[in-house]
């Protein structure tokens, strides 16, 4: 992953944790400037100290109410950082690992570059526009199920002419991953393509690898209109295969969605790619067949 898409991330959780942090001080001192309060909350902190010294762990539940109480009574507010997200207090990591607070962030900045604007939501789908309507029903109660599954099937492949729904599927499926903590990237391949282009062309290899691990890296990868992109000889099947390759190797799932029908996919592609997209043991391949919406909804 990107690190400075990692680093934007991480300044934004950061920020919200260093405002709870502030907004808690100023809390305190003005709680600590009532005489009561104050009055309170020493006696609760002398107690905590002396268990400490002691080696003992003291009941402090009453001297706590007791502060805690004041402290309500004043409507001041917590004195105590009120962060975004209590399990890794606005750090982005917990335990050497990215807290899903982290991951949802940098989802937000892939979703906003990746041009697809806002994702999708399955229960707010509506049927009646397709004219194969309880076809279509089943097809997202697959994926949909399959967005929580152990991705056994680690590539999805979904077929069909322009403006069926594709798109509209693949966005509701981003939509439901990252409810599932999931890091996503959103690609058209025509963008995918074009990245390829500047990875065989760029000579740093710091730059090289950034753009190749965006696709390499995210836990599910999501590309949009497979065949419509421009073959550039010596790269865009090289390129395609690693991308592919790698991620079935680390079971990392990818979803297509294209106009090509499986036989087309072997013909324009090598063989290579397509037994890679085209295997029963690791693929769901689905026609999504219909009636162009773009054009009903005129």
């Amino acid at each position: 992953m990107n690190n400075k898409i990692i680093e934007e991330a991480l300044f934004t959780i950061n920020q919200r944790g260093n405002k709870a942090e502030i907004e808690a001080v100023q809390n305190k001192a003005k709680a600590l400037q009532d005489s009561t309060f104050s009055s309170l909350y020493s006696a609760y902190t002398r107690k905590m100290i002396e268990g400490a010294k002691n080696g003992k762990k003291e009941d402090l539940s009453a001297e706590k109410q007791a502060f805690e109480k004041r402290l309500d009574q004043l409507k001041i507010g917590s004195i105590l950082p009120k962060y975004s997200c209590p399990i890794c207090e606005d750090q982005g990591y917990k335990d050497g690992h990215m807290c899903n607070c982290l991951k949802n962030e940098i989802n937000k900045i892939l979703v906003r570059e990746s041009g697809f604007g806002a994702l999708e939501d399955f229960a707010k789908t509506k049927f009646d526009i397709f004219k194969n309507a309880e076809y279509m029903k089943k097809v997202y109660a697959k994926m949909q199920e399959w967005c929580h599954s152990k991705f056994d099937k680690n590539i999805v492949y979904l077929s069909g002419g322009t403006g069926v729904g594709k798109t509209h599927l693949i966005k509701c499926m981003a939509n439901e991953l990252i409810g599932r903590g999931k890091l996503v990237v959103l690609t058209s391949a025509f963008a995918m393509n074009q990245d390829f282009l500047k990875s065989y062309s760029t000579r740093d290899l710091e730059e090289k690898n950034n753009i190749l691990d965006k696709y390499l890296d995210c836990e599910v990868l999501f590309i949009d209109d497979l065949g419509s992109e421009f073959i550039q000889k010596g790269i865009t099947s090289s390129f395609l295969y690693q991308v592919l390759n790698e991620r079935k190797i680390k079971n990392r799932p990818t979803v297509i969605t294209s106009n090509l029908d499986l036989k087309d996919l072997r013909d324009y592609y090598d063989e290579r790619i397509s037994s890679r997209i085209i295997d029963k043991r690791t693929s769901i391949c689905l026609l999504i067949d219909g009636d162009d919406l773009r054009l009903k909804n005129r």
